[in-house]
């Protein structure tokens, strides 16, 4: 579907400003911040960041979810500058490095050093919009563990904005909560379509953001009608069964493959698949049913998105082939902040195909009714145990299943390739051959877990997907303390 690019987010935000001032935009622990009061202080930060660096160097946002960061991210993008977030819960090596990686003229905005959110309030009233490509970078680990600035343009967040207001009817009604880290890329997705819209954003508090029974309560409380929830919260909140409970009408959930075993009642689950080279989102399937696999498919393309698997030669697979996800169209990022070696690597051409494609790295498959089906990571989503390969979030989908499992991550440990799976339960923990034979009827042997470590939570990345590092210790200091 073709649709005409909108103006850029600076633009929306400001034009529902100038219509209703007084709307509130932003409710924090601090309060109701109004649109008029939001674009006043965004405008006079973005004078004081014109005076403070080159044009166009990014904008470091380090500052705590809230009013304070919103204002200094439309700023850098009204003085046509990338605002480029700091997650405050990352370890302050992480935060170094991804300062460093920014590179030289870099405007630092923070409550410590640099500009802090008062000075940014003391530029004045008049200041004329820049124009700019950019909008913000957001930095991944990758492979390599070192931080990668992805460069998103102000084209493809406006295409993401505008499919995201028709698709879930955002309008000045709309209050989205807002619970994503703001080193994850989703944070992009919670703040501007709802800000663009004229909606509220409601920030949760930190102590809410990752428990699903405080986010129902708050939720309610707040009269919250669309939130996004990182895949294992959204796998909680579902296992809740306290639908009855649910204030909102939609949850939008990404980040991991989702597992389930049951389908909300009067609400809608909507799953996605996006890496932040895609702008957040490049794929969505509202889930009207839960496959015997207990894995939904993660759909088909949003507006402007274009997907074609290819094998390993570079080629489209067969119908119904499993083939390396490659994302074109709008939604792509503008590349890699400094860094066109990495760009050239990762967007690419295809033989046959006109324009650019983004390598995710992760594998899919098109099932009979033309959705995609995620097959995992080429890297890491398949696991190696005994020298055949299984699928991570099979085998996790099979453990839910269980009547007494309520949370479940696998992985290999040592250099037996031992499968382990650490498990929440609730009742007596299933032993390893209790699993076995509940597990048997679908799954081969190599993919049923031989260690079977009971725990209170999953281990979460900051960004509220599963720590699979993270779960490869947990069992591997279980299994040398059984001397199994």
């Amino acid at each position: 579907m073709n649709v005409p690019v909108p103006v850029p987010v600076p633009g929306m935000v400001s034009r529902t400003a100038a219509a209703h001032p007084g709307r509130v935009a932003v409710e924090d622990d601090r309060g109701a911040l109004t649109y008029g009061d939001l674009v006043r202080r965004a405008v006079s930060g973005a004078a004081v960041l014109d005076r403070a660096g080159p044009p166009g160097a990014p904008v470091c946002v380090c500052l705590p979810r809230g009013r304070d960061f919103v204002v200094a991210a439309l700023a850098a993008m009204l003085s046509g500058r990338p605002y480029a977030p700091v997650d405050l819960a990352h370890p302050r090596r992480r935060r170094r490095a991804v300062l460093d990686r920014l590179g030289p003229g870099t405007i630092l905005v923070s409550t410590r050093s640099g500009l802090t959110p008062r000075d940014l309030d003391r530029g004045g009233k008049e200041f004329r919009p820049a124009r700019a490509r950019a909008a913000y970078i957001v930095h991944t680990s990758g492979t390599t563990g070192t931080p990668k600035g992805v460069l998103v343009g102000h084209d493809s967040l406006a295409n993401l904005v505008s499919w995201h207001r028709r698709t879930y009817r955002t309008s000045p009604r709309t209050r989205q909560l807002h619970t994503a880290g703001l080193g994850f890329d989703a944070a992009v997705w919670e703040i501007w379509p709802c800000l663009c819209a004229g909606g509220t954003l409601v920030v949760a508090p930190d102590e809410v953001r990752v428990s699903p029974v405080e986010l129902v309560e708050f939720g309610r409380e707040r009269a919250i009608d669309i939130l996004f929830a990182p895949t294992p919260l959204a796998e909680m909140i579902v296992e809740l069964d306290a639908d009855d409970d649910i204030p909102w009408r939609t949850m939008l959930t990404g980040g991991d493959a989702l597992r389930l075993r049951r389908l909300p009642r009067g609400w809608d689950l909507v799953n996605h698949y996006g890496p932040a080279e895609a702008t957040v989102c490049a794929t969505w399937h509202p889930v009207g049913r839960v496959p015997d696999s207990g894995l939904p498919p993660i759909g088909r393309p949003i507006d402007g998105a274009r997907v074609v698997l290819v094998d390993p030669r570079g080629r489209p697979t067969p119908a119904g082939g499993t083939g390396e996800i490659h994302l074109g169209g709008e939604v792509l990022a503008l590349g890699y902040h400094r860094d066109p070696e990495e760009t050239a690597r990762r967007f690419v051409t295809l033989p046959g195909l006109p324009g650019r494609w983004y390598r995710t790295g992760d594998l899919a498959a098109e099932n009979a009714r033309g959705e995609l089906e995620f097959r995992g990571r080429m890297d890491d989503g398949q696991l190696q145990v005994h020298g055949v390969r299984v699928e991570a979030a099979e085998i996790e989908a099979a453990l839910l299943r269980h009547p007494r499992v309520r949370q479940a991550a696998v992985a290999t440990v040592g250099d037996a390739r031992v499968l382990g799976a650490l498990v929440v339960v609730s009742g007596p923990c299933p032993t390893a051959g209790e699993l076995r034979r509940f597990m048997s009827a679908e799954l081969p042997g190599s993919a049923i877990p031989t260690l079977v470590v009971p725990g209170q939570k999953i281990p979460l990345t900051p960004n509220g997907k599963i720590d699979r590092p993270g779960v490869r210790r947990r069992l591997a200091q279980e299994r040398r303390r059984s001397g199994r």
